[in-house]
């Protein structure tokens, strides 16, 4: 933040522009891997208040099949009610992030740059299969976790233009625009009722976009020392609020038939199911968090010179023989200390709103293939009723987030083993949780996490840097647990066991009456509440074993002119 090397640092300090030694041209990439995993408390029988025939990819499958029960070939049948829950990864690509950018020097003391700068965090777009589905040694079965989402494909667009001017010899201010835009499809899920059967599930696959997203980056840099330099630094980016169209498709894994089977007791019977129809074009709203979260920041560094700093850049151009006299060739090493602060609190829930009037239904057959009492299906929570507690206005989900304020700490440094063609760099950050741990969303994970750096740059022809990077992220590892008390979390009996990926919250008391809770694994056991307000439903909980880690791989080219 507080060094000049390459066009890149028009993203955090673009007072720095006047101070790049010449006009350049970067072109890089950000490679990241994440590894990202869930082991959630429960099975697949919690919260299913009815006989489910649901369809997976693999053909009608009976929950609640019982030993015994076969099908009308005298197959045995294998339900699936009793099975824990399995782990879940994410299975969504890596994550690739180019970046272009250009600068130039207008005069000795005002520097421009334009670019192409993505957002660098890891959302995570994909946990288990895109259908909503997870493959298990079983077969397919409904994922544990899509009611966070599902899938989720973005293309992001932004063109950055900034500026730095030189007040003088120890000030210099700089300012950037961004024009940022967003397309985006996704999948996800709810339910219409209070209830978590697989077959009434609403699946609704959305396709939106918000074509201007503000953003605005401004700094000061100040060197009262000819070997130290502070840079002070502001970000901030409008929230996205984007036009959507949605396919809602209302009893999504229903198969809409009749299924017979032998019972093991009753002999022959039959179960019907939900029909899953799709309704196309509908229309709805986005609003979400902003792509960065708007932060402050602060740089102080430090360096041993090998040559004094040069004020007057023409000067100190016209006497080096047309070297590149830089930060790599001026100096032996350097140290830098960065503070940022979050805004994070500014995660605090993504909502989707819809017209309650889109008159979508439930619907179904019973046993005998009579169709079933149709059942509203609008996904969404409805907040205004009228005297007869019907809906009226627009219907919201909400995706609660329960993001808070975070700071950053990041130390590191260059030591230029060749001056002036070949540097070496380490450093190390830590990052204060930025959510409610009981809050936990898999698809942003903001948790405390440890970061170890390295890299190097070599410079050739004279004219041309190749930078490469690595970063390793060691975050927190968390454990949530059920919350003691509360009937909104309740977990049913049967789960509450160590097959169920379930160990006792703080203040949890056992059947014998003895009080349990406390560490599992190392891991503090952490309170979790509902995944949502009691009154809006579904009916399930946000509890289980969560780790994540993170690799970022990062290569760039940076040209002089």
């Amino acid at each position: 933040m507080a060094r000049a090397d390459d066009p890149s640092i028009m993203t955090r300090n673009p007072a720095l522009l006047a101070h790049l030694w010449d006009d350049q041209a970067l072109l890089g990439a950000h490679l990241l891997l994440p590894d990202a995993c869930m082991l959630p408390t429960g099975g697949f029988g919690y919260g299913v208040k009815t006989n489910d025939v649901s369809d997976f990819g693999d053909g009608p499958i009976f929950l609640q099949a019982a030993e015994g029960d076969t099908d009308l070939d005298g197959n045995p049948l294998v339900g699936y009610g009793d099975e824990p829950y399995p782990e879940v990864c994410y299975e969504g690509g890596a994550i690739f992030l180019p970046q272009i950018g250009l600068s130039m020097k207008l005069s000795n003391d005002l520097g421009v740059g334009l670019g192409f700068f993505p957002p660098d965090n890891a959302a995570l777009n994909q946990w288990g299969n895109r259908d909503g589905t997870i493959d298990t040694p079983n077969g397919k079965r409904p994922n544990p976790l899509r009611y966070y989402r599902s899938h989720q494909n973005v293309s992001f667009f932004t063109l950055m233009a900034a500026g730095g001017y030189r007040v003088n010899d120890w000030i210099s201010a700089g300012l950037g625009l961004q024009w940022n835009l967003a397309v985006f499809s996704a999948t996800t899920w709810t339910t219409p009722v209070d209830a978590l059967d697989p077959r009434q599930d609403i699946r609704t696959d959305l396709f939106g976009r918000d074509l201007f997203i503000p953003g605005i980056i401004a700094s000061v840099h100040l060197k009262p020392l000819n070997s130290l330099d502070v840079a002070l630094g502001f970000k901030w980016t409008e929230p996205v609020d984007a036009k959507a169209k949605l396919d809602i498709t209302s009893g999504a894994f229903g198969t809409g038939e009749v299924f017979q089977y032998n019972d093991a007791e009753f002999g022959l019977t039959s179960i019907g199911s939900s029909t899953p129809p799709t309704s196309h074009n509908l229309p709805g709203v986005v609003d979400a968090p902003p792509i960065w979260a708007p932060q402050a920041s602060i740089g102080i560094r430090w360096a041993q010179r090998l040559k004094p700093h040069f004020g007057d850049l023409d000067l100190a151009q016209k006497t080096s023989d047309g070297k590149i006299e830089d930060h790599m060739a001026t100096e032996r090493w350097d140290v830098e200390l960065d503070f940022i602060y979050y805004f994070t609190s500014v995660f605090d829930e993504a909502s989707f709103t819809n017209d309650n009037s889109l008159g979508l239904e439930l619907r179904g057959v019973d046993e005998n293939g009579e169709p079933l009492t149709p059942i509203p299906a609008t996904p969404g929570d409805c907040f205004e009723r009228d005297e007869n507690n019907n809906c009226v206005g627009d219907r919201v989900t909400r995706g609660l987030l329960g993001g808070k304020d975070q700071i950053t700490v990041r130390l590191g440094g260059d030591y230029n083993v060749l001056p002036g063609l070949f540097s070496v760099r380490a450093g190390v950050s830590y990052e204060a949780d930025g959510a409610d741990a009981s809050q936990l969303n898999i698809l942003t994970p903001m948790m405390q996490r440890i970061g170890l750096h390295g890299g190097f740059t070599v410079r050739l022809a004279d004219k041309t840097d190749v930078t490469l990077g690595y970063a390793h992220f060691i975050h927190k590892n968390l454990r949530l647990q059920v919350q003691a008390g509360d009937p909104s979390a309740r977990l049913d009996q049967q789960y509450r066991t160590d097959e169920y990926n379930f160990q006792a919250g703080e203040g949890e008391i056992d059947l014998e009456g003895n009080e349990t809770g406390g560490d599992f694994d190392g891991v503090a056991n952490v309170s979790v509440p509902s995944a949502g307000p009691p009154e809006a439903g579904p009916y399930y909980i946000n509890a289980g074993s969560f780790t994540y880690g993170l690799d970022v791989l990062s290569l760039g080219f940076t040209q002089h002119f």
